[in-house]
């Protein structure tokens, strides 16, 4: 009956796609090391992973704009808050003063300068965009973690979300912006994923569909879709994937990769993968 029940379970297991034990698999991906020196700009009590919204470089197979930042689904009201200690750069409307795709793109938005620059260099600047309401003004001084504003809908939003940037150098440049996820600390007890895939000619692969999977949980995302975000020279990639409970996945795209790699709590786990 035993070696019966025994037998079910890894029947069952294979068939959703859960990962072997440890001993038995193989996996990719090396701990590299990060700049996870940005805040959540929500709320503990707030959805923080952004499941619902468009990722970082996606442009929705060409048909939108490609994303600049990521989208964190949340109620109209809810607090946003400063990433991190800094200055206001800008504050308020975006209708005269264009910092995005054209005039009104993020309807009220504010744009933080923090205290640190980038190690490649440039002072590093986040960007909340869409916002209902903002409490702060340009020039004044906020906490990491001080409310700044509340979640909303304006400018060119479809439904209440925050837009989040990472801006490096220059605030004003929509095309400075890198990947949020390689900058905001993964929450307690998980990490991030940073991939570089790459086709067999050695070109990125762009605008694809990565899928991430344990037996119970299964979250996509897309690879960078052009030209027109950047790479952290850090890692040259074109996905990243933050908030990963602490263990081992499959990275799947389909007919193309599938391999296990593992997440450390707190660490950036790096995997470079050759499609077929």
């Amino acid at each position: 009956m035993i070696l019966k029940r025994r037998l079910i379970l890894i029947c069952l297991c294979f068939l959703i796609g859960a990962i072997p034990p440890a001993a038995a698999q193989e996996s990719v991906g090396t701990i590299v090391p990060n700049h996870f020196w940005l805040g959540r700009p929500l709320p503990a009590s707030a959805k923080l992973v952004p499941e619902l919204g468009y990722p970082f470089g996606w442009n929705k197979a060409n048909t939108t704009f490609t994303h600049h930042g990521v989208d964190l689904v949340n109620r109209r009201g809810t607090p946003v808050l400063a990433a991190a200690e800094g200055t206001v750069y800008y504050a308020g409307l975006d209708t005269e003063r264009v910092f995005g795709e054209k005039p009104n793109f993020y309807g009220q938005l504010v744009i933080i300068q923090h205290d640190f620059d980038a190690p490649e260099g440039g002072r590093v600047f986040t960007l909340y965009g869409h916002l209902h309401t903002v409490s702060v003004e340009s020039g004044m001084r906020v906490g990491a973690g001080q409310q700044i504003g509340t979640v909303g809908a304006k400018g060119v939003a479809l439904g209440s979300h925050l837009h989040f940037e990472v801006r490096l150098g220059n605030p004003d440049d929509y095309g400075a912006v890198r990947n949020p996820e390689l900058w905001t600390a993964p929450l307690r007890g998980t990490g991030t994923l940073i991939a570089r895939l790459i086709n067999a000619d050695g070109t990125p692969a762009v605008g694809i569909r990565v899928t991430v999977t344990t037996a119970d949980s299964v979250r996509h995302t897309f690879t960078y879709a052009d030209g027109s975000v950047r790479s952290d020279p850090a890692y040259n990639e074109n996905v990243a994937m933050g908030d990963l409970p602490a263990g081992c996945y499959r990275l799947r795209v389909r007919n193309r990769y599938d391999q296990v790699f593992c997440v450390k709590a707190g660490e950036a786990t790096f995997v470079e993968a050759v499609l077929k």
